[in-house]
Parts: C-alpha cells; structure tokens; sequence
C-alpha cells in the first residue's frame, strides 16, 4: 500500500474550484439576472392589462372601473414572478451543493481505488452521508470539523435538504440553527407560535449562494496536498465493513 493515501494535486484543485465558479457564474448569467427587475416587469405587466381592458371596454366605461383590476393583475404577476425566483434560487443552492458533494465523492473513490479494491470501497462511499464521509477525512488525519467553512457548508446542506424534501429533522434544524432562512411570521402572530413557519417559508437570496460557494471552495483549499496512510488510523465501521466484505 503506497503511504500517500489520498492525494489532491494542483490540477485537480483547480479543476474543482472552475467548476463551482463555472457553475454559479453561468448560474448568475443565464438564470438569475433576469430577476433583476421584478417591480418594473410588474408595472409594464398592470399597464399592459389596463390597456387590454380598456380596448374591450364600452364607449361610457370609467377607465377607474377596470384600473383596481389591472393594479391588482400586476401584483399577482409580480407574486408570482418571485416565488419563481425563490424557488430557481434555491435550485441554484441545491445544484452548488451537490456539484461540491460529487466531487467529493469521486475524488474519495479515484484516490482510494489506488489502495483498495474499488468493488467493496467504492459503492459504500456513494451510499455515506456528507458526515460520515467528513469523519472519515478526520479518522484518516484530516479534520475540518472547527473550520469555520464547516458551519457554512452545514447550512447549505440544511437549506437544500429543506428545498428538496419539506418538513423533517432538517427543517426543525434549519429551523434552530439558521432562523434567517425563513420568513418572518405574518403580523399579529407570535414569533414563538408553534407550526409558525414551515418549509414552504424557506428563501435564501443572491448573497447566500455567495456565502455557500466561497464556503465550498474553502473546503478544497484547505484539503491538504497528500493525506497518508498511519497505523493510527481510525476509520469507522462502514469502511472496514466495505474492505472485508
């Protein structure tokens, strides 16, 4: 068994952070930016309806008659126009996110497959929560878990798991832990009123994806060039299991 376990050489780190800038940036430019100006799509949407009504209504029609419902067409439009843009936010988190998590996991199974038989190894990687995999990293000499990314990386997986699957134990975790990622309580209901918020709550803005990104590529940064094999090595139990299987 070669005494470099697990190697991250300079190539391969450049190649995973372009990814991820590639990713947001083409995010951003295809996607996002056309949310820039919601408000104004919104007015041209109410003005454009006024002056719809308008040409179908009678020759004695009071244009104030049909304005309430052009103002209030506009506004569902721009509703809409932002829930559309909450949720393709939140896609952009999820797919930033699981961008970082496959790379992880194949870099795991490319440099191990160098000491082990990938058959036994390589399936239980793919099957390994984020944590488990962390705490491989530490048992193998490498822990991340007091850097301060770790905690970023954390939300991030938080906002997606609530993105993707609603209430459960990531929701209520969310929900203690970053507060920030969901609405205000509409007015006249308590802050601590139980079943306040829920997943359908969630919003994260463009900063955030900023946030999760830089996070994510601080992870690779930190990763150390060569991480080798030691007899005081402490894998968990899912590893050995796969080796001797």
């Amino acid at each position: 068994m070669s005494d470099i376990l697990l190697y991250l050489w300079s190539d391969k780190r450049s190649y995973v952070l372009e990814e991820l800038d590639f990713y947001l940036a083409q995010a951003d430019r295809r996607v996002l930016v056309q949310f820039d100006n919601l408000e104004e799509e919104a007015e041209e949407f109410a003005r454009a309806e006024f002056d719809r009504m308008g040409q179908f209504a009678g020759p004695d029609a009071d244009p104030g008659d049909y304005a309430d419902a052009a103002w209030d067409k506009g506004i569902n439009h721009y509703q809409m126009l932002s829930d559309l843009q909450s949720q393709l936010t939140l896609s952009v988190a999820a797919g930033l996110y699981h961008q970082w998590e496959k790379q992880l996991r194949e870099w795991l199974v490319h440099e191990l497959d160098r000491s082990f038989s990938r058959k036994q190894l390589g399936p239980a990687i793919w099957k390994q929560k984020i944590d488990d995999l962390l705490a491989l990293l530490a048992g193998l000499g490498w822990d991340c878990s007091a850097q301060p990314f770790l905690s970023v990386i954390n939300e991030c997986r938080l906002v997606v798991n609530v993105h993707k699957h609603g209430r459960g134990g990531s929701f209520d975790e969310l929900k203690e832990s970053f507060p920030q990622h969901l609405r205000k309580a509409a007015a006249g209901v308590a802050a601590n009123a139980p079943g306040y918020r829920d997943h359908t709550d969630l919003e994260i803005g463009r900063d955030d994806l900023g946030r999760f990104q830089r996070a994510l590529k601080d992870f690779w940064n930190a990763v150390p060039e060569h991480i080798h094999w030691s007899d005081a090595a402490m894998v968990p139990k899912w590893f050995e299991r796969a080796l001797t299987a």
